[in-house]
């Protein structure tokens, strides 16, 4: 059987407000000045880690990163749900593939939050598994949260396609040996494509039914 892993974050979800009102709404608490949405955006994909360290940089207050983690969690953990939507047509290419492949969710974000919002946008039942930034010892870019699935759930890695819209899923799919499908309408622009090499550019949803055609 064929297996397709998906990203979250810009491939499945549309999170990017969620995620810049929290971390806004984080710096507000601490008395430190908002930071532009859009700049927010390049942050996110490798991680809450990252991307706390990286907001925090642009106003020099990296000294705040642990008790401002433990804010941010808390008030992201009651609000991911407040803006955040499927892209259009996810959920119809869900449904169909979900009876031609084996389907996982491999994100960066804690593993808890990616289950509690595909529960949330009701489109969990159609994922084999969810995996989270807090896993494995290791996250993407590392190949490892792939290869353990591969290994858990004896997946043929030949026959895969990972769909992602960031550095850090054409890294990891890269490093796993598996073939990537990198989606244009995510939270990157196609200046990344520059540095990484794809095997496919999808740009809607459902163009993805076509790719599995021809794994």
């Amino acid at each position: 059987m064929k297996t397709v892993f998906f990203d979250l974050d810009g491939t499945l979800i549309d999170s990017k407000n969620d995620i810049a009102d929290s971390i806004n709404s984080s710096l507000l608490h601490f008395n430190i000045e908002p930071i532009k949405d859009s700049i927010i955006y390049e942050y996110v994909g490798n991680g809450v880690d990252d991307l706390i360290k990286s907001c925090l940089r642009q106003r020099n207050r990296e000294d705040l990163q642990g008790i401002f983690s433990e804010y941010f969690i808390e008030y992201y953990g009651k609000h991911f749900l407040d803006h955040t939507t499927l892209f259009d047509g996810i959920n119809s290419v869900l449904k169909q593939l979900s009876k031609q492949a084996g389907m996982f969710v491999v994100s960066n974000k804690l593993k808890s939050y990616s289950t509690e919002i595909l529960k949330g946008l009701g489109v969990f039942k159609y994922f084999i598994d969810v995996v989270g930034g807090n896993s494995f010892k290791n996250k993407k870019p590392h190949p490892e949260p792939i290869l353990k699935l591969a290994e858990k759930y004896n997946i043929d890695l030949v026959r895969s396609l990972f769909i992602g819209d960031s550095e850090t899923d054409i890294l990891a799919s890269h490093a796993a040996g598996v073939k990537i499908a990198w989606v244009s309408y995510g939270f990157r622009t196609k200046e990344i494509l520059s540095d990484y090499n794809v095997d496919f550019i999808v740009n809607s949803p459902e163009e993805i039914m076509d790719i599995i055609k021809v794994l």
